[in-house]
């Protein structure tokens, strides 16, 4: 398949690789680019009837108004074998269990792609390697994400039945307490019939911003009331004293680089935090992975007020939502729906930092958890790629979110933190 453009000179706001493949839409050129139908999975073979070469593209600049450009559709993607990601990556496996060749030139409503959906499998090392762009992207590729799901969650989504929450009161089982340094409950959620976080234009980001912005001025709760911090404009003094007390998140994942989550950085983007922090802390990331990340924490091992509080702002989050004639986007079978396919059903990972000292790294306490078929994970303290050598402080979290409801999610954590400090 093959398609002629005639662009203004923004074109050149297209990084390409050598042989012209598309790399990234840079400048004003994205949504005009994105409005032909023209992304990542085409390649440009000729500039105004000439062969492309980059040296030709960038002679391209000087003093011409318009340029007529000649794309190619790239389908050497759904070549497994040319993939950066291991055979364990498991879109890897599932492609090369289903023939999804049908599926290659197909995009959804808001324009999302096969193409664009495995490019982190495509170009990185994974484990999972494969990322929603909108709702939609759920049912048109589900010959692939259906089974992803089904790797990784054990859920059947063809029969699963998620309930949304109700937000009625939880009494949740006690952590041990001496060992634990903080606690941290949090979920993602988007907003139905928008596109996700890595699918949008710069417009849609200031949106959701906005919708955001009044949720947060609609705060009731004192517990809650707090203040909003845009990126854009954010002093390097402020961001960070933000990033050192482990509030803000920053762009620096290299896969939610490739797969655009942090395109029109930092347009979008925020950070809201209560005020008042006796009985926790409140957070709401804007812009991030998900378009929020809704999330409570505390020092010590009291999960019930750590839950209270988080799922007292959630409940906030929603009802302000709603009053904005928008809800999170959730369908019974996935449950609130996400930009990664781990995150689907409640979005909820309740996690601990504790001290496990008879694990002296982080791979010898995954392992002992594989071993004992544990339903947690493993991290280090600053995130899931962390090196903890040395240190015996880990991050335990549920590793389930489909198939289960919240209390019992939080239940297989505690149960598992409890065996692990049981370990001599």
């Amino acid at each position: 398949m093959s398609k002629t453009i005639t662009v203004g000179p923004g074109y050149l706001g297209l990084a390409l690789d050598d042989e012209g493949n598309i790399d990234d839409l840079l400048y004003g050129c994205r949504e005009a680019f994105n409005n032909e139908g023209i992304s990542k999975e085409w390649k440009v073979t000729s500039v105004a009837g000439r062969r492309f070469s980059p040296t030709l593209l960038l002679e391209k600049s000087k003093g011409v108004d318009y340029y007529e450009l000649q794309f190619e559709k790239n389908k050497n993607f759904m070549n497994t074998k040319t993939w950066v990601a291991n055979d364990d990556c498991i879109v890897k496996k599932v492609f090369k269990d289903v023939d999804l060749t049908r599926l290659a030139n197909e995009k959804t409503p808001l324009g999302w792609t096969l193409n664009k959906a495995t490019i982190c499998a495509q170009k990185l090392k994974q484990h999972v390697g494969v990322y929603a762009g909108d709702d939609a992207s759920y049912t048109l590729f589900a010959p692939m994400f259906d089974k992803v799901i089904k790797q990784y969650h054990s859920v059947n989504v063809k029969t699963n039945k998620a309930q949304p929450e109700t937000y009625e009161k939880k009494t949740l089982p006690k952590l041990p307490e001496g060992a634990i340094v903080s606690t941290r409950i949090r979920t993602a959620r988007n907003l139905a019939d928008f596109p996700f976080t890595n699918n949008m234009t710069k417009n849609q980001r200031i949106q959701i911003e906005s919708i955001c912005k009044k949720v947060f001025d609609g705060f009731q709760d004192k517990r809650l009331k707090g203040t909003y911090y845009p990126m854009e404009g954010m002093t390097s003094e402020q961001r960070q004293e933000l990033i050192d007390a482990h509030y803000l998140y920053i762009n620096d994942d290299p896969t939610l680089e490739l797969c655009g989550t942090y395109t029109d950085w930092p347009e979008g983007r925020g950070i809201f935090i209560n005020n008042d922090r006796s009985d926790g802390v409140f957070i709401v990331w804007v812009g991030e992975e998900d378009q929020m990340r809704i999330m409570a924490m505390n020092n010590g091992s009291d999960v019930q007020a750590v839950w209270d509080l988080f799922y007292a702002g959630l409940e906030a989050v929603h009802k302000g939502v709603k009053k904005q004639k928008q809800d999170f986007a959730f369908k019974e079978s996935h449950g609130y729906l996400s930009t990664c396919p781990t995150n689907l059903g409640t979005g909820m990972r309740a996690s601990v930092h504790v001290n496990l000292p008879a694990f002296k790294t982080k791979n010898d306490l995954k392992k002992y958890v594989k071993d004992q078929d544990m339903k947690i994970d493993i991290r280090g303290t600053r995130g899931e790629a962390t090196n903890t050598d040395g240190y015996t402080v880990y991050d335990v979290s549920n590793k389930e979110r489909l198939g289960s409801d919240c209390y019992t999610q939080i239940k297989t954590m505690v149960d598992g933190v409890t065996a692990l400090l049981r370990v001599k």
